[in-house]
């Protein structure tokens, strides 16, 4: 196996040199290719045996009469895991998106809200299928039967992509068996801009296929945008979803190259939601801004379903900047939740702390719960970070001084060299619980990279990579 899949690199690597090596008067091409290995041990013991991941990710891009085709390929011990090809150009007042993708399993994840109006991600259809498991061991939170807790692991995951999310799903992939299945067309989705007197019409079409790779079912989705601005500067968007629900679709592993985000399609081709945004408007100083989400769906009820309202402002005075979040969840119109977020910023020093106003679970009286105090100095060269999460949910805040965690964070570069380290403890710089530390080195257009993740008592994952631009 491993012998394949030196096969596969030095083929790689050789087709990236072949491409840079091309002549000046042929067909510019562009890209990066980044080789990934990661270890992680199989027991907290002194001695282990460990487990190895290794990876080949080839990016290419060549661009001929004002078309940019784009190859992305990730490669595994198993071989090639997934391939897409990308076209995008611009014909007049016209810009085109041309997206096709080839994987050995598909999963739709739909974009929910928490009872706090907050944004989670669970499954609502996997090709091969996936249990569910909201402590993302053996699979992921299922749409329907997830928790707060679940939806956010899950978006944490996800967004926050790092080695350690690189395995969590990497291990969930291979044991419920979505590694196996030979590459299929899975999807293709299309972008369609246009811009006439001031509009922007937009239209995503998408076709997945949400059978399996021995039996395809397409199904069929359309987003349809409208955006414009006024004269003093407001933006307003409308957006009609059909055949379509708020989410993304991955494939191999969810990595962020194999994730296609903008919307995921249902069975039925009819009208799910409809959404209309509101962005910079400014009264005495005071930028207003508005989300607002209609439900078409008699399961979840038809009307507003979301309502967000912003205002951001700046106290002149002192600088301070102030952001406030209204969020207020529908059929009923019944708000959930405000949060409110405060930046200063004094020279080299800058604090933002973000608090959230809803009702407490004991009496039903709203009550302020500080959730974020983060601190920054950073003088030339070097940027010093803390992070302290407060913990606001009355059923489970069991630490003793009411702190999730408390993350100290550096950053710094000394010549071709960048590093990083985190340390987060459990409670107010004490009893420290995981670590990181990120060197970076950078040579011409090569970068070599390790990352190592540590807990309280062994060593969680070393990771090694090289990157080539050209």
């Amino acid at each position: 196996m491993f012998r394949r899949f030196l096969v596969l690199t030095i083929a790689a690597l050789a087709a990236v040199g072949a491409a840079w090596s091309l002549p000046a008067q042929a067909a510019p091409v562009s890209g990066s290719a980044t080789l990934d290995i990661i270890f992680y041990p199989k027991a907290a013991v002194k001695i282990s045996e460990p487990w190895v991941k290794l990876e080949l990710d080839a990016v290419l891009t060549l661009s001929v009469s004002g078309v940019d085709i784009t190859s992305v390929s990730v490669f595994t011990f198993r071989g090639l895991e997934t391939q897409s090809f990308t076209a995008t150009g611009t014909v007049g007042a016209l810009t085109f998106r041309n997206q096709f993708i080839f994987a050995p399993n598909i999963i739709e994840i739909e974009e929910v809200r928490t009872t706090l109006g907050l944004v989670g991600y669970c499954v609502n259809f996997a090709d091969p299928a996936m249990p569910h498991d909201n402590t993302l061991t053996t699979g992921l939170p299922q749409c329907g039967s997830h928790t707060d807790s679940g939806a956010l692991g899950f978006w944490a995951t996800i967004e926050f992509y790092d080695a350690l999310s690189n395995l969590t799903l990497a291990s969930i992939m291979q044991l419920n068996g979505h590694l196996s299945p030979p590459l299929s067309f899975r999807k293709k989705v299309v972008d369609l801009s246009l811009n006439i007197a001031g509009l922007t019409i937009g239209l995503r079409g998408m076709f997945a296929n949400i059978g399996s790779t021995t039996t395809p079912a397409w199904s069929t989705g359309v987003v349809a945008s409208v955006e414009g601005q006024t004269v003093s500067g407001i933006t307003i968007r409308g957006e009609t979803w059909i055949g379509a629900k708020q989410g993304l679709e991955c494939f191999g592993e969810c990595k962020p190259l194999q994730i296609v985000r903008g919307g995921k399609v249902i069975k039925n081709f009819v009208v799910t939601e409809e959404k209309l945004f509101i962005r910079n408007l400014k009264i005495a100083g005071v930028t207003f801004g508005a989300r607002m989400e209609f439900s078409f769906e008699p399961s979840v009820g038809v009307g507003l379903a979301y309502l967000e309202l912003s205002q951001d402002f700046t106290l002149a005075p002192f600088g301070l900047t102030v952001n406030n979040l209204l969020r207020i969840m529908g059929p009923n119109l019944t708000i959930v939740a405000n949060q409110i977020t405060t930046s200063l910023r004094i020279g080299e020093m800058s604090a933002t702390v973000r608090a959230f106003i809803y009702p407490s679970l004991t009496s039903g009286a709203y009550t302020v719960y500080f959730s974020d105090l983060i601190t920054t100095f950073d003088p030339p060269g070097v940027k010093f970070t803390s992070h302290i999460r407060m913990c606001n949910d009355e059923n489970t805040c069991a630490w003793p001084d009411g702190i999730i965690f408390h993350d100290l964070s550096l950053s710094t570069a000394v010549g071709d060299a960048t590093i990083d380290i985190l340390l987060e403890f459990a409670g107010l710089l004490r009893d420290f619980s995981f670590g990181f530390v990120g060197v970076s080195w950078q040579f011409g257009n090569v970068t070599f990279t390790s990352e190592t993740y540590l807990d309280v008592d062994a060593l969680l994952a070393q990771k090694f990579s090289i990157g080539v631009t050209f």
